[in-house]
């Protein structure tokens, strides 16, 4: 059967910009971040230089590209251990626990790669071929919290969506803070901050909490 015209092209693409990242990483892994410039890149993945501009306008988009493509396969290869957690908190938790190390091992690109995702939030810019800054993330936790409330572990007043991008500037926090003081451990920040979206900090619920009686105080 035929592939669609359309399709042949997405892949196509992302085909060329896995190749753009992964000959970047190998430049950045052996002469350092700071020392390779995307003049280099171009010729080492044997592309015009308004190629590589044209799919990575700048290096930090690069880094980018490579994050999300490693969040895919993490996710892929954790699906099994995900799926064998019974409930939201035991999955949730292992994920973060996970992610942590991951963040761990790219901790020297993680400034560079910060700086682009606020950028592109500032400027309302996307990635090549991406709905948002940050969608893989976004994606999965999209995903979590919508399983979770299906299955009643998280409250459906609010869209999984819109909780899943507030959990994901706790975690930023977490990451900056953790960038910024290296006495910190990423691991206990990531849960606390978990702790924090499930459990809030309020010491009892608000009155407008709960639905009106039509009593007088």
């Amino acid at each position: 059967m035929s592939v669609p015209e359309k399709g042949r092209r997405e892949r196509k693409r992302e085909l060329t910009a896995s190749h753009l990242a992964a000959t970047a990483f190998r430049l950045f892994e052996s002469q350092g971040y700071d020392a390779v410039s995307m003049e280099q890149i171009a010729a080492k993945a044997d592309v015009a230089k308004a190629t590589l501009y044209n799919y990575f306008p700048v290096k930090e988009a690069l880094i980018a590209h490579r994050f999300r493509e490693d969040i895919a396969q993490g996710m892929s290869e954790r699906a099994a251990a995900l799926a064998a957690f019974k409930d939201f908190d035991s999955r949730m938790r292992y994920l973060l626990r996970e992610s942590a190390a991951w963040h761990t091992v790219q901790k020297a690109y993680l400034p560079k790669y910060l700086r682009y995702l606020t950028g592109q939030a500032r400027y309302g810019e996307n990635r090549p071929g991406d709905g948002t800054a940050d969608v893989g993330g976004l994606q999965i936790l999209t995903l979590m919290f919508a399983t979770a409330q299906r299955s009643g572990e998280v409250d459906s007043r609010r869209s999984a969506n819109e909780i899943a991008w507030s959990f994901e500037y706790l975690l930023f926090g977490a990451i900056v803070a953790w960038l910024t003081n290296p006495g910190i451990d990423l691991e206990t920040r990531f849960l606390a901050a978990f702790d924090l979206a499930m459990h809030g900090v309020a010491t009892a619920p608000r009155r407008d909490d709960f639905p009106s009686s039509g009593a007088s105080p």
